[in-house]
């Protein structure tokens, strides 16, 4: 990517106007009522996605020269997980919440809850992008000299991951909390939306988004074998994961303000 430094920029652009949406939208509207409006979650995606899908259009066209049929898979799979993470998510937790108190333990009103709530939701993403990025990636693997991802998720990597985990919760029973916290609060998230009426829709749209997402990598690895360039495929996976790191990153931002404005119902555990 280091190639690319104007693209780097219209990617550091696209984060920062983002952030600034997330931080100035939901306090610039009416703040009565127990939950977010849904019309100030439809204006915050709507200003995310028209940021983001400039930044990701124009990179990928003018830097990357990736056709625009990959541009347009990309840009339609982006715009279905800033619907789910900015209107559809938020606003089935929130709904749920109206009925279901969350443990305060492990609410996402809190910096640091909400922070491994995303970590845990982010690495559901990573995986399935991962997989999606290997699948297609055979057809180029005459061109690369080096996978930057190899290794990742093997085998010889799970067993590694499991010993340590193992000597962790062995060694302290302190461990085990510390293991458990990222994944309680996102399950707890999760559970959450899931348990709305809006389930179907999130479900639907991440579907939506991940058969996009494959077609986006079915064409830029068609275009990286065709031009003979397997360094195309690569930088678009990596714009590709940048946008949705960014998204959960703004995704914590959003989550803190929403809360601090239309505050959670929560339990304390005695």
């Amino acid at each position: 990517m280091r190639e690319y430094p104007y693209l780097l920029l219209k990617l550091a652009v696209a984060g920062a106007l983002s952030l600034a949406v997330v931080e100035l939208v939901p306090r610039s509207v009416d703040r009565t009522g127990a939950e977010p409006p849904v019309r100030m979650l439809l204006v915050t995606a709507v200003l995310i996605g028209l940021v983001c899908v400039a930044a990701l259009l124009w990179g990928m066209v003018s830097d990357l020269r990736l056709p625009a049929k990959v541009a347009v898979y990309a840009v339609a799979f982006n715009v279905l997980v800033i619907l789910v993470k900015f209107v559809l998510a938020p606003r089935g937790f929130y709904d749920v919440n109206q009925t279901r108190t969350l443990d305060s333990t492990f609410s996402i009103d809190n910096e640091l809850m909400a922070f491994l709530a995303a970590a845990l939701i982010f690495v559901l993403y990573f995986a399935a992008y991962v997989v999606l990025y290997r699948f297609f990636a055979r057809r180029i693997e005459h061109l690369r000299e080096h996978d930057p991802l190899e290794g990742v998720g093997t085998g010889r990597q799970l067993i590694v991951l499991v010993v340590v985990l193992a000597l962790l919760l062995s060694g302290a029973g302190g461990a085990l909390v510390l293991v458990l916290i990222p994944v309680v609060a996102g399950i707890s998230y999760l559970d959450f939306v899931f348990s709305s009426g809006l389930s179907v829709l999130v479900a639907l749209a991440l579907a939506g988004a991940t058969g996009l997402a494959a077609l986006a990598f079915d064409a830029s690895s068609e275009r990286a074998r065709v031009v003979a360039d397997a360094s195309l495929y690569m930088s678009f996976f990596w714009v590709g994961l940048y946008f949705l790191a960014l998204y959960h990153v703004l995704w914590v931002v959003y989550v803190l303000v929403l809360t601090s404005i239309w505050p959670l119902k929560v339990v304390t555990p005695k």
